[in-house]
């Protein structure tokens, strides 16, 4: 006898055993878990930290991308995070996991509370637990009584806390690390704010040099990675944000590991973001001036002044050329602005700066020029002038007396076509008989005519000049690159007198704006650079590839600084705005010869 439910039980076996093949996770519920984790609970100001959001299961495939949270205290890094993914088969189970993982600069110290974290599995919601962190100030006390100190930090150091309108600053970007750990590399990251003061970088150091020192009894290796000068523009307590780097760092493998020196460089390389402390300072007001001329010039400065001859003809302009010269916010320093006596006039004022970043100081020199004329002749003075100049040193003023100046205005040559003999010259009437003949009239000739063979070739050039028309409007259409190299010149020259109607208005900003985007956007369409996005280093940069003269550079560079910081710049006035658009098309007209 056959048994019939048995075999019916084995064929129901057989068919819950195909179905799992076909699809294992219908038939067992997904038993998924997301937790977070942070790489320190204790974290010093500046120091980076890592948030960790793993989820594991049995299937990925619909995993949402959780957002990262926003931390009381601490800046994000980037929004995307790094991902990592582990397989692992425990008695023929299959589990995934997926890291994702935020990194975090803490920013001020207190206790702060990570909140909690969902993810998006499919159609159900997982929730991370809050973590406590505490950020820490540097050299705080634990409780046992011993300094808190990190491994690595980064410190922003002034040469002065307490200076004076224009007095340069010495920021130095200084990088501690303790024994054991190798620095590799550093990259300032973009973006350092110093609203209220004018930056200038100083010579870069090339090869930065470390050496040991005691801070709160913890030994550390320090390096000078860069220094910038700084001056401020204004008085009362200015602030200075945080200098992020970004630093490539390794651990020297230990004594007692036997694999270290031949995996030790590799496994321990690791890149980490540093952020120096935010400092303020309390700039203090210069004394008032009285009886001398400011041109806002702080420093061991020097001021000269000539002109370019002492006797003209009338028409013919006359320069007057002043020089600021030494150690001090050159960058900053103004035009004087001369009394003339009556019946001279100046115009088209231009200025021009030789800088030189040496060690540690800002020196160079700055010339201003303006063409004088006079409306008559005779002799005419310029008087003498008492200049200005602040030395912090000795924190006074420097009072530089500029002679007067002398010249002359004589009449220009008479033009000898007889002017002058006009009296003397008279006309007599013609008399006599006049005697007429008939002229022979040639017969008409067409081809001796110029009109005609001007007809004749008009059609022809029309059609050429109107077939190329076509290709080029074609190409242009077609071509993108084509089309921004062909109106790269009228674009440049719109912005340009864009900047001059702007001038009367009195606000700097869209002005250098706007020559900002004249020079940047005539630049990125002669190279087809991209239209945005594309930093001043990076136009410099392709510049510098072109085999552009280093003069041509040096007038970029300075102008793209300029253009960039002229938001906290003393106000120019209008004299400024126009001197600067001039020195701009001059350099938009050079670059135009280059880049051809």
């Amino acid at each position: 006898m056959k048994k019939i439910g048995n075999q019916s039980i084995q064929f129901l076996f057989f068919l819950i055993i195909i179905s799992c093949a076909l699809n294992p996770f219908n038939g067992f519920a997904q038993d998924f878990t997301v937790q977070s984790t942070v790489s320190e609970n204790k974290i010093f100001t500046g120091e980076q930290f890592t948030l960790q959001i793993e989820i594991t299961g049995s299937a990925m495939s619909d995993v949402a991308l959780p957002e990262a949270p926003e931390i009381p205290s601490a800046r994000l890094l980037s929004s995307t995070p790094s991902r990592s993914t582990s397989i692992s088969i425990v008695n023929g189970r299959t589990t995934t996991s997926i890291a994702y993982s935020y990194s975090y600069v803490a920013r001020s110290t207190g206790a702060f509370t990570i909140p909690p974290v969902t993810v998006n599995i499919g159609d159900d919601e997982y929730t991370t637990e809050p973590i406590n962190i505490e950020i820490l100030e540097r050299g705080q006390m634990s409780q046992n009584g011993s300094l808190q100190m990190p491994d690595i930090f980064l410190e922003l150091d002034l040469n002065t806390e307490t200076p004076v309108i224009g007095e340069q600053i010495v920021a130095s970007i200084i990088l501690y690390f303790k024994q054991g750990i190798e620095v590799s590399s550093f990259q300032p990251a973009s973006g350092w704010r110093t609203d209220g003061f004018w930056k200038e970088e100083l010579e870069n150091i090339r090869q930065p040099q470390a050496e040991s020192t005691i801070l709160n009894g913890v030994r550390y290796r320090k390096a000078a990675l860069m220094r910038y000068a700084l001056f401020p523009t204004r008085s009362g307590e200015l602030s200075l944000s945080e200098f992020s780097m970004n630093v490539g760092v390794r651990k020297e493998p230990s004594r007692n590991d036997p694999f270290g020196s031949f995996f030790g460089s590799g496994a321990n390389q690791r890149r980490l973001s540093l952020e120096s402390e935010p400092l303020t300072l309390s700039v203090q007001d210069i004394p008032d001036l009285q009886n001398a001329l400011g041109i806002n010039a702080v420093g061991d400065l020097r001021v000269e002044r000539k002109l370019s001859s002492n006797r003209i003809e009338t028409g013919e302009t006359v320069e007057l050329v002043t020089t600021v010269e030494g150690t001090g916010n050159i960058p900053l320093v103004r035009r004087p602005d001369y009394t003339l006596p009556d019946g001279l006039e100046r115009y088209t004022p231009q200025e021009t700066s030789n800088i030189e970043r040496r060690g540690l100081t800002i020196r160079g020199s700055k010339t201003f020029s303006e063409l004088i004329s006079a409306r008559a002749p005779g002799r005419y003075q310029i008087p003498s002038s008492r200049v200005a100049i602040f030395n912090p040193t000795r924190n006074r003023y420097d009072i530089i007396t500029l002679s007067a100046l002398n010249f002359s205005v004589v009449p220009g040559e008479q033009i000898a076509t007889g002017s002058n003999n006009t009296s003397t010259f008279r006309l007599q009437p013609v008399t006599g008989l006049a005697s007429w003949s008939a002229s022979k009239k040639s017969p008409f000739n067409p081809f001796k005519k110029v009109w005609f063979w001007f007809l004749l070739v008009l059609p022809a050039v029309i059609f050429v000049f109107a077939l190329r028309n076509r290709r080029l409007l074609s190409r242009i259409q077609g071509d993108k690159e084509f089309a921004r190299l062909h109106f790269a010149d009228q674009k440049a020259e719109e912005l340009f007198r864009e900047a001059r109607s702007l001038v009367d208005g009195g606000d700097a900003k869209p002005i250098y704006n706007t020559l900002h985007k004249a020079i940047t956007g005539y630049i990125s369409d002669k190279l087809a650079l991209p239209e945005a996005g594309i930093s001043d280093q990076e136009i410099l940069k392709k510049v510098s590839e072109h085999e552009v003269s280093d003069s041509i550079q040096s007038d970029l560079r300075k102008l793209l600084d300029k253009c960039a910081t002229i938001s906290y710049a003393p106000t120019g006035d209008p004299t400024d705005f126009r001197s600067d658009i001039i020195k701009s098309e001059n350099l938009y007209k050079k670059l135009k010869e280059e880049l051809e």
